[in-house]
Formats: C-alpha cells, structure tokens, sequence
C-alpha cells in the first residue's frame, strides 16, 4: 500500500483537536497536530469555520496530496447522511449536517462518526486490534464507551447507536447505582471515573488505613497508590476491575472477540484491574473456550488514538481508494 495521507479531527467537548496521519504498510505517523478550543456555545457554522481554518496548515504542509478528513464526534451520529443527530455535550450540533459543511470548508470528502467507534476502528487500523477480525474496544475514562468490530466491519446498528457498551448492565440488585443515563446498574456507574470514585469511598468509609484521601479519589491518584503497595487501593481498583470483568463476560458471550482492548485514561491501571476481570470472567462466562481465547489487551496508541481513531474511519470508508 503506498503512503496515504489524512487528516484526523476529534471533536471534544472542550478541545477539539486536529493531526495530520500518514497511514503505510509498515505503519502509521502523526506528522503534525494542532489543537482549538471547542466552545461548545458557539453556532456549529463558526466552529466549522475555524476548524477549516486550523486545517489548512497542516494540509498545506502535507508532503502529498490528503485523500480527505475524518471526523470523531461524540453523541448520537448517522454517518450515513453526515449528521449529528443528538450532543448533549455540544448543543448546536445537534441536528447539523457537518460532514457535508466541513467538506465544503476545507473542499475534501468528510467522513463522519461517533468518537467511541472512531476509537475502536483506530485500534482496528492502527493499534491493538491488528490481525484480528473480532474486535471490542472499552474506553474507561469519565465515562464508558465502546465500539465492536464484528467479521472485520464495524458494527453500528439500525441508527448507529449499537455497542453502547458502558450501559451493558452488571448489577440488578435493588441497590444498584444510579448512572448519568437515567437507569441503574450500567457498567458506567462502576467504572467510569465516578464510579470508581464510589467505590473507593466506600472503602474508605469503613476506616481502614490508606495514603488515599476522599479529596482526591481520581483513578491516576488510586492507580499510583495501589502501585505504592496501598492494599486499600488495591482492593478498590480489583473491585472496579471485577464489575468490568462482567461487563466483560456478556461481551465474550455476546459477541465472541478475539481481543478486548482497554483505551482511555484508566487503561494505564489494566494490570491492577486484571485480577478483577479475571475472576469475574471465570465466575460469568459460560464456555471455557470462548472465555480462554479472548485476549485482553491494553491500547497501543493510548496518546494518539484520538487523532489515529477519525483517521481510521477515513480510511475504512475508503478501502479501494
């Protein structure tokens, strides 16, 4: 395959950030990036504008011709007609047709998608999930997202809203937890950044000596103690990893992946929430061959799969190009 060229733009809620992506056989490249704000109470047409202008040095800067722009947003998307259907996060792009209105601005094809599938097709391209077929990609951070690769296709469902993997429930006890969703007992109520906050709360509560303080229960700061020999933070972050592992284990049953690969911030803890998973899966899961082939992975482009991630959909959509 010769060298292609894209341009990979992650759309957040605060920072919406921009790379130039060399994609070859033997690999990937972030040749340039940049980085504006969001403002997400700004009219979706200025956000566009200035967008298109922060791409144009890095266009102009590409050693060969850019085949086109790849786009992760976060939200409810139809890449099918380039349109943000629904963004909590950003309201006014709610209903937009930016696929189309950044084509026009920046005169390349757009390919548009959910940040969370933009993740697991970079992953898929370009990370953790190359060679395989079967793919699952869990995005711990503030929240849970997810993305599904299934016979080497992206799995969207009829209105790209499947693989909403965070709110997979694991915990249908009366006193299950609340999740920002509405409902209880999603795997996002447990580890997403505030639910593993709970969980080390509760911890905590039953007055047992630890370096943790309840001002800062952040995963980095509970990952760096259970590191430091903290056994209070250990037992946190193995409970986390223990609802993540059945999480887990309705994936493999449902889905049956070669690979689950761990991204976002929390991923850095994979090795401390494995015993948890672990034993989770052997608890759940019912057939010992499905359980035993899935690998669990942490991401390869942990820094980079936000730009790699909308790059890859670029590339995905454009397989004979």
């Amino acid at each position: 395959m010769p060298d292609r060229y894209v341009l990979g733009i992650d759309i957040g809620g605060s920072t919406t950030k921009l790379a130039l992506v060399r994609a070859a056989n033997d690999g990937h490249r972030i040749l340039w990036q940049d980085a504006i704000e969001t403002r997400s109470t700004e009219a979706a047409t200025v956000l566009v504008k200035r967008m298109a202008h922060a791409a144009r040095p890095l266009l102009e800067a590409a050693p060969e011709r850019v085949e086109g722009v790849g786009v992760g947003c976060p939200g409810l998307i139809d890449p099918g007609r380039g349109v943000v259907v629904l963004c909590t996060n950003i309201p006014h792009l709610t209903g937009f047709a930016l696929r189309d209105e950044l084509s026009r601005a920046v005169g390349l094809p757009v390919e548009l998608q959910n940040d969370a599938n933009a993740a697991a097709v970079g992953e898929f391209l370009f990370g953790s999930g190359r060679g395989t077929r079967n793919l699952i990609v869990l995005m711990l951070g503030t929240g849970v997202g997810g993305g599904v690769i299934a016979d080497g296709h992206l799995l969207s469902g009829a209105d790209n809203a499947a693989a909403e993997l965070g709110h997979v429930k694991v915990d249908f006890g009366a006193d299950a937890t609340p999740c920002g969703c509405g409902k209880t007992g999603c795997l996002e109520a447990y580890v997403g950044l505030n639910g593993i906050a709970r969980i080390a709360q509760r911890h905590l509560g039953g007055g047992a000596r630890s370096c943790l303080s309840v001002d800062d229960l952040s995963t980095r700061r509970i990952t760096d103690a259970a590191r430091a020999g903290d056994e209070v933070a250990r037992a946190i972050l193995h409970e986390a990893g223990a609802y993540l592992g059945r999480g887990i284990a309705n994936f493999i049953e449902t889905f049956n992946p070669e690979k689950i690969v761990i991204a976002g911030g929390a991923s850095a803890a994979l090795d401390l929430l494995l015993p948890g998973i672990r034993e989770s899966m052997q608890r759940f899961c019912c057939f010992a061959m499905t359980r035993d082939r899935a690998v669990i992975d942490r991401s390869a482009i942990p820094d980079s799969v936000q730009f790699l991630g909308p790059a890859a959909v670029f590339l995905n959509a454009h397989r004979s190009a």
